[in-house]
């Protein structure tokens, strides 16, 4: 049986060690899936929108079974980039949201999980430009918002997890039990 679990969150706030934590315990039948799986997609040097959407189409599909656990799921790229269409209304965002169709059975499956990392009021932004999702506060706050409508309406099962690495072993095994 396949159950997806995938890990959400603004920038910084512990996704990826929370992932590599998970992965440091090696546990049978529970597989991890990077940020960004593919070494030519991390290589590539033209920014293009594609190679993350292929990335996330790969994500979902690299396992057939077992409990995989996806840091950053299509969600993630669905809300930057209509934080991207709000930043910039010359930016269209109609590529992606039809994109974002071919998941919506597996965000209604049972078997499939969402884990929004939460900070509390803690907004720090990836790069300083506020023309990015992640570029500034007030951008970060908007992608947070966005993301919480997105998982009301897309996601069958969800949760906002208050996180900070105190409470990392209660993350963890709430999310692989």
């Amino acid at each position: 049986m396949k159950k997806i679990i995938f890990i959400e969150g603004l920038p910084n706030v512990g996704k990826t060690y929370l992932v590599n934590e998970i992965k440091k315990k090696n546990l049978q039948n529970v597989y991890v899936v990077d940020e960004i799986i593919n070494q030519d997609i991390k290589n590539a040097f033209v920014d293009s929108e594609d190679k993350f959407l292929k990335n996330d189409e790969m994500k979902v599909n690299k396992y057939n079974d077992g409990i995989i656990i996806i840091d950053r799921g299509p969600i993630s790229t669905l809300v930057y980039n209509q934080v991207l269409h709000l930043i910039d209304n010359n930016y269209d965002i109609r590529y992606v949201e039809n994109w974002f169709k071919q998941f919506l059975n597996i965000y209604k499956n049972d078997n499939t999980y969402n884990y929004y990392l939460n900070n509390p009021g803690i907004y720090i932004p990836s790069l300083n430009d506020a023309k990015s999702p992640f570029g500034s506060v007030k951008n970060l706050k908007l992608t947070h918002e966005i993301t919480i409508f997105n998982l009301n309406k897309y996601a069958k099962n969800y949760k906002i997890f208050d996180y900070n690495k105190t409470n990392l072993k209660e993350l963890i095994n709430e999310i692989i039990n």
